[in-house]
């Protein structure tokens, strides 16, 4: 009987024990008093990555916009702070580098395609560095070096692509990167400078559906005697994806105020600079054409154009963070091979739904966003047009 008696009991208290934990599976945790950091920069390093994102998610609350940018806001700030730290913290050693998927299905930002797939990997000049790898199905590979611009935004400073990188017959490579030209002059090669801190691979397709990517492998060629992260490293790591996710918010914020001043136009705005392309970098191998649109619902956007000479090109919608908007649900991107032309020329329309004929790119239930023309490794092109029309006049 007390055996019986003490299972019941038993029984009762495992029952309890589930059921709080149920109930109270949501904890809330109060943030803590700033002293528990203040003996480590580490720890203040962590500390500064949380207050950005913080602060980011308020700044996107504050904003005036639809409760579903505002979610969307959210969504975007997760992915990025995700590629923060994966780039600069968990593959971040300048002497032991390691490459990062940046963009996908799972994690979009700065203006990514659906026809792209993108890597870096972070440097130093101070290393000679090797790159090898398989083109696989890739339709174009290209290779770009970063360095900094006296105010701190990026500047391409050495690109190998199309033409002038060499593969074996079979689709392999292999490219040094150094700050002095190799023996081997016939060798791909991409110069190192003194402010070179990334390197960027770009693959495009014309749809990536059963399609093999590069693969790819980076070494420090001067093998640099091993030490173990410690403190100064975890700091330097969290620090830089701190600055990081800080300027790709501001970078997002501030284009779209930008460009939103003077919606469906691809004439920049009075106050955009030139220079401010290095928050997103930029490609020489890309010509690009965008601006900032907005419709309403009986209204429609058309695009056109001559078709220009280059092996890819591609019209596409964002959002309002530089996200390519739903292109699993929605047909919100077109490359050259897809869009249907006449006579070498284009016409692409942006509409809340489809149009009676011709190409459609569908605005996915959103009124503003971001419109983005990629023309890549293009000759002599011609800049499209664009023109706000009522939708029952197409």
């Amino acid at each position: 009987m007390k055996k019986l008696i003490f299972l019941s009991l038993a029984l009762v208290l495992l029952l309890a024990a589930y059921l709080f934990g149920t109930v109270n599976a949501r904890k809330v945790v109060s943030l803590p008093a700033a002293g528990w950091a203040a003996e480590s920069d580490a720890a203040q390093a962590w500390r500064e990555f949380g207050a950005s994102m913080e602060a980011a998610a308020a700044r996107i609350y504050a904003a005036d916009i639809e409760h579903a940018e505002r979610l969307e806001g959210l969504h975007y700030l997760a992915q990025l702070a995700s590629v923060s730290l994966e780039m600069k913290l968990t593959k971040g050693s300048e002497q032991e580098p390691r490459f990062t998927d940046w963009m996908g299905d799972y994690r979009k930002f700065l203006g990514d395609s659906p026809d792209a797939v993108y890597h870096t990997a972070q440097l130093s000049p101070e290393f000679r560095y090797q790159v090898s790898g398989n083109r696989g199905d890739a339709e174009y590979l290209g290779f770009i070096l970063y360095g900094r611009q006296l105010n701190g935004w990026n500047r391409a400073t050495a690109n190998l692509s199309g033409k002038d990188l060499k593969f074996d017959k079979a689709g392999n490579f292999t490219i040094l990167l150094s700050k002095t030209i190799p023996k081997d002059a016939a060798a791909n090669w991409l110069q190192l400078e003194d402010d070179t801190h990334m390197i960027m691979v770009r693959q495009y397709y014309h749809g990536r559906d059963g399609k093999t990517t590069a693969n790819l492998d980076i070494q420090n060629l001067d093998v640099p005697e091993y030490l173990p992260p410690g403190e100064v490293d975890l700091a330097a790591g969290l620090n830089a994806a701190t600055t990081f996710f800080n300027d790709t918010v501001d970078g997002a914020f501030a284009l779209t105020a930008m460009l939103a001043s003077e919606p469906n136009s691809f004439d920049p705005p009075r106050s955009y600079n030139a220079d401010f392309g290095g928050i997103f970098y930029p490609t020489t191998d890309n010509e690009y054409y965008g601006g900032w649109i907005y419709l309403e619902d009986d209204e429609a956007l058309i695009i056109e154009g001559a078709v220009p000479d280059a092996p890819y090109w591609a019209v596409s919608l964002q959002n309002r963070w530089m996200q390519s908007l739903d292109y699993e649900h929605y047909q919100v991107a077109l490359n050259g091979q897809q869009i249907k032309t006449d006579n070498g020329r284009y016409r692409v329309v942006v509409s809340h739904q489809r149009p009676p004929s011709g190409n459609w790119l569908d605005t996915a239930g959103k009124r503003e966003g971001l419109l983005s023309i990629r023309y890549q490794l293009s000759k002599n092109s011609e800049k499209p047009s664009l023109r706000l029309v009522r939708f029952n006049d197409l």
